[in-house]
């Protein structure tokens, strides 16, 4: 981990302090995954992870039952290591209908309530004197399940002291509206969350990861080639990494390695971009018109009607939202712009597609 000492320790302040709720921000391929691996093993709690958007894209919804077995599952591996605490932790849970463990393996003979397990991972957590760390990753697909899963963190966050969620997202206007803190309709409003916000390195902090990483590898790399990279890659930690590996472990040539790098990522955002194409194909030319340098409300949608037809004002600007709702986009004042800008060449070379 490079240079996260500040977001690592307000993650271990925030658990310190035994908040309920901590949310980790950041636009796509800042390393939000990576930190929060870090952070959870760093912070000597128990813990269970789960990556909601592969559960999302591999069963079409969350329901409790896979919710639940993975929370667990998860949660038994990080105690593996201690036979006595891993013990105790099955000794509560026995007394869920249904339930069987045998090794990681979590199965139900009936439907389970998430809300019981929960509470006896709560109970399990106080009678060890500690804390048990739930995270989601990428938790804004909570919300596409059909379950009400912001109720059921708002049960948790007001009556088990101490289970901490901690809840991942870049698509942020997405999570905050699954979430609905502010929202007097929503189960969790007025909830009080830590955020902690991952920003993209600095161009001197880009340029000493990317030399740092080839001094580990034991390779030369020109400090000119270093600053090219940094200036088409700008700071989005993955895509540093990606350079990294390609130059120093692929052994590609400078201009291999960036051709390479655009390449996947063409391949990433069009994989990225197929579920939401295909709710509208307005989607593609918005984001196709800002990459090519429309940055006001107008000049964007004269594009659009130009590339797609006529599309009326209030249709337009919920598509507009939309994309910055999730991350796709940043509103600046009244400019609009790709955040990315591995991402805004890779949709630059994606002019076919988006027609």
């Amino acid at each position: 981990m490079y240079d996260r000492e500040r977001e690592l320790q307000e993650f271990q302040s925030a658990i310190d302090l035994g908040e309920r709720m901590v949310l980790l921000l950041g636009i796509r391929r800042l390393g939000k995954s990576s930190l929060l691996n870090v952070a959870l093993t760093e912070s000597g709690m128990p813990y269970a992870k789960i990556d909601v958007r592969s559960l999302y894209f591999t069963h079409g919804s969350i329901p409790q039952e896979i919710l639940a077995r993975r929370i667990l599952g998860s949660l038994l591996s990080t105690i593996s290591s201690s036979k006595a605490l891993r013990l105790r932790l099955e000794k509560v849970l026995s007394s869920v209908k249904g339930l069987k463990i045998s090794g990681f393996q979590v199965e139900f003979e009936s439907r389970p309530d998430l809300a019981e397990i929960l509470e006896k991972i709560n109970l399990w957590a106080e009678k060890e004197g500690t804390r048990a760390i739930l995270a989601f990753d990428e938790a804004q697909y909570l919300r596409l399940s059909g379950i009400q899963y912001d109720g059921l963190i708002a049960y948790a966050v007001d009556n088990l002291p101490n289970l901490t969620f901690v809840l991942t997202g870049s698509e942020i206007g997405t999570l905050h509206d699954f979430l609905g803190l502010e929202n007097p309709k929503k189960p969790l409003f007025g909830r009080y969350a830590g955020e902690i916000v991952l920003e993209r390195f600095g161009r001197d902090e880009s340029i000493n990861f990317l030399q740092k990483g080839f001094g580990e590898l034991g390779m030369a790399v020109d400090e000119l080639e270093i600053e090219r990279a940094v200036d088409r890659l700008d700071g989005i930690v993955g895509w540093l990494t990606m350079y990294g590996y390609l130059r120093g472990v692929r052994k590609l040539s400078e201009n291999e390695a960036l051709e390479e790098l655009f390449n996947r990522a063409q391949a990433l955002v069009r994989e990225e971009l197929s579920t939401l194409l295909a709710y509208s194909r307005r989607y593609g030319i918005i984001l196709r018109a800002v990459a090519m340098g429309n940055e006001t409300w107008s000049t964007i949608k004269e594009y659009v009607e130009f590339k797609g037809g006529p599309i009326n004002d209030a249709k337009f600007s919920n598509l507009l939202n939309n994309l910055v709702k999730y991350g796709y986009l940043e509103k600046k004042g009244r400019k609009y712009i790709l955040p990315d800008p591995v991402v805004q060449e890779a949709i630059r070379g994606l002019q076919l597609t988006l027609r």
